[in-house]
């Protein structure tokens, strides 16, 4: 007895055809106008930070809120396949787990290199995919494992454990240093966030700066601008990444709201067309 069409396995050749004609569709869709497909990828994290279970559903209601996208959330990302990621425009990465395993990791790989996008958020910033453990903070894993091959290319940023951190959280200016992108074009040139100020991450070269804050000595900061809001290119597809996002809190803010929902607009499209303002 065959296996219906939708229980066969396809060969290689084949997902790599499905996935570049996938995402031509996705780009005609966008191009259109009509409703951006968004899949949030969040769920099992052994960290006493970072409730995904309060801060996933609040992401989703925000992109669901401008009226733009229809969105899915996945709470247990390993094991999803080239196949479940066809429908969609962008990802949101708001993870902060364990690996997922080579074929899902090689799924979301070719879904941004074939011309789509994803937007990262806050804690994706460190962690597993770059091959780091936590034990009472993070540290290089004893087998020195290197992590997930391609993360740090489409994170467009690596930061190293000896570097991790941040100073006092508290409520902080963010400027947008590039105010022509098509993400932060005709927003207010400062927003207020009330979070934590990510600092001494060290950026790609082709990692493209929207939006910096003063990471002030005072509140236990390097004395330095650092990096907010990043774009970067992956293949033909597109990165957000926003360093902010650390609880329900700082997503609040109208500023992070702003930025969030733009990033994952360009990021599925190539383009913004949500207002500057509500």
């Amino acid at each position: 007895m065959s296996l219906p069409a939708s229980k066969r396995k396809r060969p290689a050749g084949a997902l790599c055809l499905a996935a570049l004609m996938a995402a031509s569709a996705a780009a005609a869709s966008a191009a259109e106008g009509g409703k951006l497909h968004a899949l949030i990828l969040t769920g099992i994290t052994d960290l006493p930070y970072h409730n995904w279970r309060e801060t996933a559903p609040h992401l989703r209601s925000k992109l669901e809120a401008t009226g733009r996208f229809d969105v899915k959330v996945e709470e247990e990302v390993r094991g999803i396949t080239a196949r479940t990621l066809e429908h969609y425009h962008a990802l949101v990465l708001h993870y902060n787990g364990p690996r997922w395993g080579v074929e899902t990791e090689r799924a979301v790989e070719e879904f941004i290199r074939s011309g789509r996008g994803m937007i990262a958020v806050h804690g994706v910033s460190y962690g597993t995919f770059y091959g780091q453990v936590f034990d009472n903070g993070w540290k290089r894993p004893p087998d020195g494992d290197k992590g997930w091959p391609a993360y740090a290319e489409m994170m467009g940023a690596t930061w190293e454990v000896e570097k991790i951190g941040h100073g006092l959280r508290h409520a902080f200016p963010v400027k947008w240093v590039d105010r022509e992108h098509p993400i932060s074009r005709g927003l207010p040139e400062t927003f207020l966030a009330n979070d934590e100020l990510y600092h001494r991450m060290d950026l790609s070269p082709n990692a493209h700066v929207l939006a910096t804050a003063f990471s002030s000595v005072e509140s236990k900061g390097t004395g330095k601008d650092e990096p907010i809001v990043w774009a970067v290119p992956f293949g033909k597809g597109r990165v957000v990444h926003i360093t902010l996002g650390h609880d329900l809190t700082a997503m609040s803010q109208e500023g992070f709201i702003a930025a969030f929902t733009r990033g994952t607009e360009w990021a599925a499209s190539g383009a913004v067309t949500l207002p500057a303002s509500r």
